[in-house]
């Protein structure tokens, strides 16, 4: 059943046509939005074109006057309002384990927050009425906003405390008289944030907007800024003493599509006049709202269409979530040390599989090697770590990690060694040079390698180091970073002089020369052996001799010994410590080279 309201009943009378009321319904054409320029007072005042309808004091009178007829059963409350629950059929929200695509609207749940307004905004519309509204074409969001499961990117806003999204529903009305949500009586779609008869034609700026920030974190906000109610007494911008005020916020948040209201003073003085805040969806079937409770009563009353003063109040309409939000669980496989697999700087290591669980079916599973290999590839000696991460049908995600070790337990390996004992020729009285025969690797790598003689290998002996003549014992031995080593021990001997002759007596033997040819040149090598023990100078002179009978003699010696044989005796001479004679005879070969 419709209700009367004090507004059918004013258009009844000019469908009778009383000459008492008067509507003019103006509709700006211009717009000047060229200069932003802000004026002394920080307003930036854009010309509108605002709706502005003319209703005469005599219409509103008899208007309140009807509306007065119930407010006695109405409960002043106080100036302050502590807050209470939300009435019961407001919707709760989602819980948390629930599961859902995202496409669904299903309300809007109330909180209350700190009340923390904006500051004022600074474009201050002009002009401004009693009755009207300033059209959607003029405030625009600066981004899309979802009210009520539509989205918009502009909004009507109302000189009798209310913003209007979608089309207006007549250019005639200014609603002074707030009426009960939800209701499918026009107006609908509203965001009221102080609905009731307010006069901001009395003020400079007394409605101010601006958008704010940066997407998608853009806030628009719209103020009524110190609003006096309507009163027949106040006349020509001159406001009539002890008339209520109103300083009110809304903002409206990108993104979130949050609604923010924030009151710092509604103070309504004339009883006639009742008080919605609210929001209404467009078939006028549901509204969201809050509560105030009498301070001297104690009694609770819904902000709807009631005799209420607020004070620093604010109030937030949230969309009720109908995104699962909840990410997945995950636990991750323990973590796994093992040894490298033989011969290799690797390990294959079956790493297990995580335990995932999510309020939604479809989770799935993903896994990341700090490595960037794959999964089931051998893991390097060292720490390899897993990010295992569980990702729901929603995006919502989580990650753990396991870590993979695998120890260098091998280690590293000498070469097979040419003989255990290394014999090299004296090349002067202080020994040889000796470069050592052998090779040594690693699974990984060799990180050091140090050989030492003397039996608690205090001496450094490095490949390449000179060893004095006879015989000594080396260990060396190598290890890799995980601290595995190996040894290989070995003698060093240096033969000296004598043995060397010994070796190229037995040389000269084995050619089996003449023995015209092979007694001379042994008898020279005895007998230098002989001397070398008490006098090396005999023995220089003997080898010498030895140089001088292989030149001679060097057409009866096989091609390339004759050679040979003088190399040996001249290093010989230079471990005994003498020169040889000067002038000493040189064989000369076949391919000219002097020995």
């Amino acid at each position: 059943m419709r209700r009367a309201t004090g507004f059918s009943a004013f258009f009844s009378l000019l469908k009778a046509g009383s000459t008492g009321a008067i509507v003019l319904a103006t509709a700006l054409s211009c717009s000047d939005t060229t200069s932003l320029t802000a004026g002394p007072d920080g307003m930036i005042r854009v010309r509108v074109p605002s709706v502005v309808i003319a209703v005469p004091d005599s219409v509103k009178e008899r208007l309140s006057a009807e509306v007065s007829a119930s407010a006695s059963r109405m409960v002043p409350l106080g100036p302050v309002a502590n807050v209470v629950v939300s009435p019961a059929s407001v919707a709760s929200t989602v819980s948390a384990g629930s599961c859902s695509n995202g496409g669904g609207f299903l309300g809007y749940t109330k909180s209350r927050v700190a009340f923390n307004p904006e500051p004022i905004p600074n474009i201050a519309p002009y002009p401004l009425g009693d009755e009207g509204f300033i059209p959607g074409d003029t405030v625009r969001l600066g981004f899309n906003f979802n009210f009520e499961g539509n989205t918009y990117d502009r909004v009507n806003v109302y000189f009798n405390g209310f913003l209007l999204f979608g089309s207006v529903p007549n250019t005639t009305k200014g609603y002074s008289d707030a009426l009960r949500v939800a209701t499918t009586l026009d107006p609908r779609n509203i965001i009221a944030l102080a609905w009731t008869d307010w006069d901001p034609s009395q003020t400079p700026g007394g409605i101010r907007y601006e958008t704010r920030g940066t997407a998608p974190n853009r806030r628009f906000i719209l103020q009524f800024n110190n609003v006096p109610e309507y009163s027949s007494l106040s006349k020509n911008g001159v406001i009539a003493p002890g008339v209520g005020r109103l300083t009110s916020q809304v903002v409206l948040s990108e993104g979130s599509n949050d609604i923010t209201i924030y009151t710092n003073w509604m103070n309504v003085t004339n009883t006639k006049h009742f008080v919605t805040q609210a929001i209404e969806n467009a078939a006028g079937t549901d509204a969201t709202y809050d509560s105030v409770m009498n301070v001297a009563t104690a009694i609770v009353s819904a902000r709807n269409r009631n005799f209420f003063n607020l004070q620093n109040d604010a109030v937030r309409f949230s969309l009720i979530q109908t995104k699962d939000e909840e990410a997945p669980s995950i636990t991750a496989p323990d973590n796994i040390t093992t040894g490298n697999d033989p011969g290799l700087a690797s390990a294959v290591v079956a790493v297990g599989s995580p335990v995932a669980t999510d309020n939604c079916q479809g989770v799935k599973v993903s896994s990341v090697r700090s490595d960037g290999a794959a999964i089931d590839a051998p893991y390097p000696v060292g720490v390899t770590t897993i990010t295992w991460t569980a990702t729901d049908a929603a995006g919502n995600a989580v990650s753990v990690t396991q870590t993979i070790t695998v120890l260098d337990i091998e280690a590293p390996v000498f070469g097979p060694s040419a003989q255990s004992v290394l014999m090299v020729n004296a090349t002067s009285p202080s020994g040889a040079v000796v470069d050592y025969q052998f090779t040594v690797t690693d699974n990984v790598a060799v990180t050091s390698l140090t050989c030492t003689i003397g039996i608690l290998g205090a001496t450094s002996k490095p490949s390449g180091s000179t060893f004095p003549i006879g015989s000594w014992p080396v260990t060396c031995t190598a290890s890799d970073a995980a601290g595995n080593r190996a040894s290989l021990s070995f003698e060093v001997t240096v033969l000296d002089a004598q043995a060397q002759m010994e070796n190229l007596i037995q040389y000269v033997l084995d050619l089996g020369m003449s023995d015209g040819t092979t007694n001379p040149l042994v008898n020279q090598l005895q007998a230098a052996f002989g001397s070398s023990v008490s006098d090396n100078h005999v023995a220089c002179v003997k080898m010498n001799d030895f140089i001088g009978m292989v030149s001679k003699k060097g057409r009866e010696i096989p091609w390339g010994s004759s050679g040979y044989m003088i190399r040996e005796a001249t290093r010989m001479i230079a471990v005994l410590g003498c020169s040889m004679a000067p002038g000493r005879p040189q064989l000369l070969g076949p391919d000219g080279t002097r020995y």
